[in-house]
């Protein structure tokens, strides 16, 4: 009988299906963890790594954020305009779940900064942020040189809206301007995106003079008359008068804002539409309105003979405008 002898020249065969599938697993993982030092300026990536008795599976996240809204927020304070009601909106524009929170920052200006109140407060939508609106919950308060941040959660995709009312302070500086910045980022566990940030100029007009006497004590000012027509779109703006000769000439100002032609008393109303006025010279809500006396060339005198409220807001069809605060 003889007895077969082991080939002892040849290596231990391996079962090649495992060792395949092990480097197989090691490259995908390696190469998908290179995408985490590859991110770019707005984005960040991050890699889960989930083991399942079938093998290994790989899961690719971005987190990214968008900011809209700070184009809305430049303004100039002035004795007529004392605050300026404005929404953000802070967006998750990334693929995965993550908590949002911001930061603010003045690159100039910081006196005036310090002296503008801020209060912040979360609303369902931009529709719902307006002058009237009362600070609601949750709500934050501060200063655009310190404003504690916005914070909360969004799923991908998802936005939250922040209604901002700005006040400055009644010794804020005349005459400056301040660059509020806020920044926005996204996070999910120890991953964090990169800031995005919007920014917007707010201004204080030049201070008052001193009188050098004083001055003369001013008649009563009558209300102006407010008839609305053509539905929320339109109103005519009424007044008395009676008290100036029928061709003197009378201009309509709106929060601080001369506002479409003059006109004399010999028709003494205006028509206001609410295209009329930007949100720029007037935000949503209520704004003030007085009817001017002009000289001969069109230029204030300095007596108001009239004065009012009318209230502003946004709607599908066009901005409107109506009577009352």
């Amino acid at each position: 009988m003889r007895r077969r002898i082991a080939d002892r020249s040849r290596p231990f065969a391996r079962r090649p299906h495992r060792v395949a599938g092990r480097a197989l697993r090691v490259g995908i993982a390696a190469a998908l963890a290179a995408l985490l030092v590859t991110g770019s300026a707005s984005a960040a990536f991050a890699l889960w790594s989930a083991s399942a008795s079938g093998g290994s599976s790989v899961i690719l996240g971005k987190l990214a954020g968008s900011l809209s809204g700070t184009d809305a927020m430049t303004t100039t304070f002035s004795s007529s305009v004392t605050s300026l009601t404005a929404p953000l909106t802070l967006t998750n524009a990334g693929s995965i779940a993550g908590t949002y929170s911001t930061s603010v920052a003045a690159t100039q200006g910081s006196a005036l900064a310090s002296s503008i109140r801020v209060d912040a407060w979360q609303v369902a939508g931009t529709a719902d942020c307006t002058g009237s609106a009362p600070v609601g919950s949750p709500s934050v308060s501060g200063t655009w040189a310190s404003l504690p941040s916005l914070s909360g959660s969004l799923a991908p995709k998802a936005s939250a809206v922040w209604c901002t009312r700005s006040t400055p302070a009644a010794d804020a500086p005349a005459s400056a301007t301040t660059n509020p910045v806020v920044s926005l980022v996204i996070s999910a566990g120890s991953w964090t995106s990169a800031a995005v940030t919007g920014g917007f100029y707010l201004n204080t007009s030049a201070a008052a003079p001193p009188a050098t006497a004083p001055p003369a004590a001013s008649p009563a000012v009558a209300r102006a008359t407010c008839t609305p027509y053509d539905g929320d779109f339109h109103v005519t703006i009424g007044f008395d008068p009676s008290a100036r000769p029928s061709d003197t000439y009378y201009g309509l100002v709106v929060a601080g804002t001369r506002i479409n032609a003059a006109e004399q008393g010999y028709h003494p109303s205006f028509d206001l539409a609410g295209t009329d006025v930007s949100p720029q010279v007037a935000p949503d809500g209520p704004a003030r309105i007085d009817v001017d006396v002009l000289d001969a060339d069109g230029r204030p005198t300095g007596e108001t003979v009239a004065t009012g409220t009318v209230t502003f807001a946004e709607s599908n069809a066009a901005r409107t405008v109506v009577c009352g605060g």
